[in-house]
Parts: C-alpha cells; structure tokens; sequence
C-alpha cells in the first residue's frame, strides 16, 4: 500500500493521500468460448490482478500512468479528447470507460490521476483487460457516486471492450472479475446472469496456471471469427431449432444439426459449443461430488475439443497440457481465448514443483520459450484497499 501510494505522489506530485484499488484477473476451470453463446461457465478471481491508485483533480482532465507501459509515460486527456488513440495503448481501456459514462449521461463532474501497477501477465488468457476495464468502472463508481451494482459494473466494462475496443467477448471475464468470492468459483449462467458460488478445490490436489509466454492478441487474431462462425451457424440452426443461443441446444441434437448446418466447419463449432456446455454441467456435479479424478478427465477432453473442434490451441498450450500430464497433472486444459496465453493444471499437491520443473525443460525443448507457472488462490472481486 505504501509503496503504491509512494509510487503515485513521484509520478504525479500529489501531497495528499490517493486511493488504493485492487481488480484480480480471472482463470476460467472449464466452459471456453461458450459465454458468448448463452452457456454456463466456472470462473474464480485469482489473488493475480491490477492495482490503481487514484485522487481526484479540480479540472476534466485525466493524466495516467502504468508502471508495466512506463515507456509510453504519462498520458493526459481531457473530457472531450476520448476518442480511441492506438497509440495510447492501455489507456485506451480507462478513456473508453469514462467516454461510456459520459455519453449515458453519468455526473463526470471532475477529472483524477491514475497509476497503474500489478502482476497480471498480459496477453496470458488470464484477463488483464477486463481486469482493468472493470478497475476503472469501479473507480468510477466509488467517486462519482454512481451506485452501480456489480453487475451493472461488469456489463460497462464488456460494452467498452465489445463497442471501443472492437473486440467481441462475452460477459465472463468482467462478471467473475466483478462478483468473484473468495476460495470459491462462480457458476455462472451467462445467459441470465445468474451466479452459483461453488468450493473450487479438491483436497490433496492444487491448481496450477501454466503460461506458454506466448502473447496472444484476441483483437487481432481469430476470437472475433469464432464468434461470427457460431453466430452463422445459429442463424441456420434457428429455421429448425427454436432456441436463443447454441448452447440451449443437448448433445443428442447433433446428429440432426450435422445434417442441418451441411458445412463441416460450422458444425465442428456448433460441436464444441454443445459439448463444453454439457461439460461444464458435469463438473458442477464432480466438484459438489469432491471428485477430482472425474473433474480432471473434464478438463482432458475440453482441451481436445478446443484442439480439434474449436481449433484455438496451437504448439505452444498443446505442448504444455501434454507435458503437464505425463508428469503429475490428472488434467490440464486451455484457458480463455486461446491462441497463446494460459493453461491451467490440477496437480496432486506433493507433485507441483516436480511438474514444474520437468514441464519447464520440455517446453523450453519444445519451443525454446521459458514458461511461467503460478500457484493461485481464489480471492474477491474488485475492492477498494483500506
């Protein structure tokens, strides 16, 4: 907290005492890329996250700045210069949240000075955007006065990066980062919103985040292909089927969508999106059942259908999964988009650090790249830090 503070009248020469902030990140256990096609998912808030010190100014101007992006310096903007600049990078994510509640006629009736500081990965799958976009509404929420609820918090942040940002994500990240409950995973029904906190561990086993160090870049990659593919598949599957999203859909439906949708590529996503979901239902079932075994051979076949069917893996989380399983992990899956970024390992608990040893050296064999690993405790959802 001091350090923070200390950091924050430095950059900005403040005298008086800013406010601490803390977002978490978010690992997703298992339900992938189905949260945008009206599925059920299990996130938790991770103890990793995004830290922002924050006191107000006398003006409309906004200055930032982020520790980790220390070379773009400080950013300055003023109430009515909001518009998206790439080369502003990160702080795009804070503009777009003010220029949101500006538009929907929110009270902005003064400027702050932000530092940014944490020790979330970027480009890991582990949610370092929505950590931040749902960080700065909450910011916003706090010293404006705008009574928001968490919800209504997380539903800002996704329209920001859906509408701003231009990448097309579903409503997980932002609700398990907004709502998340300590020692707990949200079961969370993304079609409704509604949210089961469920215990998340199993005794004797930990879980482990494995990061390939492969950067992925949603935005600029094949996530928002993904989504237009189950949305043209939806579109088909309604002149037969009627339903909202692909996931009121069962797995006995498959036989006849096959036939339906006649396009391999489609039904291929339509596959995965049915089977993730009843997947995920499953292992409700095993975690209140306290059955890792049955669990981790979950995780085992998401990751295959998100391998095969949904084709988001690659070398690089290809190569971690496996090398995790033949040395201590009874599962281990992609989490989040793909592409790169993170998996994410159940390990009996006195076999970690041997996992992480034998997995780092294949995989430095495998891709010359040094994995990172990071032994995560489930926390609460974003909160001021007194």
């Amino acid at each position: 907290m001091e350090l923070l503070k200390n950091k924050f009248k430095q950059v900005f020469g403040h005298q008086n005492d800013p406010q601490v902030y803390f977002s978490p990140g978010r690992v997703n256990l298992i339900g992938e890329h189905i949260d945008y096609n009206g599925g059920y998912v299990f996130p938790a808030a991770i103890n990793l996250g995004t830290y922002g010190v924050c006191a107000k100014r006398e003006d409309l101007n906004f200055r930032m700045f982020s520790e980790q992006e220390s070379k773009l310096g400080m950013i300055e903007v003023s109430l009515d210069t909001l518009d998206y600049n790439k080369n502003h990078e990160w702080a795009n994510y804070v503009k777009g949240v003010i220029k949101y509640l500006k538009e929907h006629q929110f009270d902005i009736l003064f400027g702050y000075d932000l530092y940014i500081d944490g020790n979330l990965p970027t480009a890991s799958g582990l949610s370092s955007s929505a950590s931040l976009e749902v960080l700065i509404v909450y910011i916003a929420n706090d010293i404006y006065g705008l009574n928001l609820s968490r919800a209504e918090m997380a539903l800002i942040a996704q329209s920001v990066e859906n509408d701003y940002m231009g990448m097309h994500c579903g409503i997980m990240d932002q609700l398990s980062i907004a709502c998340g409950v300590k020692d707990h995973a949200l079961l969370m029904n993304t079609a409704t919103l509604e949210m089961k906190p469920m215990t998340a561990s199993f005794e004797g086993y930990v879980w482990v985040i494995m990061n390939t160090k492969y950067p992925r870049k949603t935005t600029d990659s094949k996530y928002n292909e993904r989504r237009h593919e189950c949305e043209m598949a939806l579109k088909k599957i309604q002149t037969k089927y009627t339903v909202a999203y692909l996931c009121d859909l069962k797995p006995e439906n498959l036989p006849n969508i096959k036939e339906l949708l006649n396009d391999a590529l489609l039904y291929k996503r339509v596959k995965h999106v049915i089977t993730e979901q009843d997947r995920t239902l499953r292992a409700m079932e095993m975690m209140q059942n306290h059955d890792p075994i049955g669990f981790a051979d979950l995780l085992n076949q998401s990751h295959e259908s998100l391998k095969t069917d949904y084709e988001v893996t690659g070398l690089h989380l290809d190569s971690l999964c496996e090398a995790a399983r033949r040395h201590g992990a009874i599962g281990a899956r992609v989490t989040g988009a793909g592409f790169g970024g993170c998996a994410i390992a159940l390990v009996e608990s006195n076999q970690a650090e041997h996992m992480k040893q034998e997995v780092k050296k294949i995989y430095l064999e495998k891709t010359s790249l040094h994995a990172e690993f990071y032994s995560v405790t489930f926390e609460d959802g974003v909160q001021e830090v007194k």
